[in-house]
């Protein structure tokens, strides 16, 4: 169901806003429908603003992997974009669900673990993004493997980083139990030589990059004239267990 909202007051504008409130937790902050602002906690309008994606994506297929709320599929979507979205949540579960019915856009919105992506039933993308999910993740090799058989051109990667770590050399920091924002699904933050190493090894080239604080982005492309993936080629001889 797609609501028109006019006015605030309006049946229409009720509904939604009880849309909103039904969602057990936001995280993102942005104006769902106009003058309804979604109770999150981060404004992510500052990291769309960072990532200058095309205003015309048009045709382009594209990927949010851990899209939380949905802000960056939606605009995407707008953009004229095909998105498909993966989460580890039933897309009710969080903002998402109450985004696309409100919006009146679709998705094809995959619930699943991100090491359990099949990459050959998915195909490839124009366009990758992930954002705020490395340092979520035990292996992050095993998920730039991954994506690096799901991105045919740009891959976007948000990470928590360690900006003084060991400069020059390629490191990142473990963080035990819930030492890192009091999280326990943090794992790990890589210094800026390591993200680009890990990207190169998985067959990107860094294009750009963009820091703030504890936070680092990087704009990479695929790499056409890497011949040999080492990560891909390590993962790919691994024997399945079970």
């Amino acid at each position: 169901m797609t609501y028109q909202v006019a006015t605030p007051g309006s049946a229409d504008w009720a509904k939604a806003q009880d849309m909103v409130s039904r969602v057990p937790h936001w995280h993102h902050k942005f104006e769902i429908v106009p003058g309804l602002v979604t109770p999150g906690s981060y404004d992510p309008q500052f990291m769309l603003d960072k990532l200058q994606l095309p205003a015309d994506m048009t045709g382009v297929r594209a990927l949010d992997i851990g899209p939380s709320d949905g802000f960056f599929s939606m605009h995407m979507a707008r953009r004229g974009a095909h998105v498909t979205a993966i989460d580890y949540r039933a897309k009710d579960a969080h903002g998402f669900g109450a985004m696309e019915a409100l919006s009146g856009l679709t998705f094809e919105y995959m619930q699943m673990n991100l090491y359990d992506i099949d990459p050959s039933s998915l195909g490839e993308f124009d366009v990758v993004l992930f954002l705020g999910v490395l340092y979520h993740l035990p292996d992050m090799m095993r998920a730039l493997d991954l994506i690096s058989r799901l991105c045919r051109t740009r891959l976007f990667v948000e990470t928590q980083y360690e900006p003084d770590l060991t400069p020059g050399v390629a490191v990142a920091r473990y963080y035990e139990a819930r030492t890192l924002a009091g999280d326990i699904t943090n794992f790990w933050a890589p210094n800026r030589e390591c993200l680009q190493a890990m990207l190169r090894d998985a067959g990107f080239r860094v294009d750009r990059e963009d820091d703030w604080g504890a936070r680092l982005l990087v704009d990479a492309s695929v790499d056409v004239q890497q011949e040999q993936k080492k990560v891909r080629m390590a993962y790919g001889l691994m024997p399945k267990r079970g």
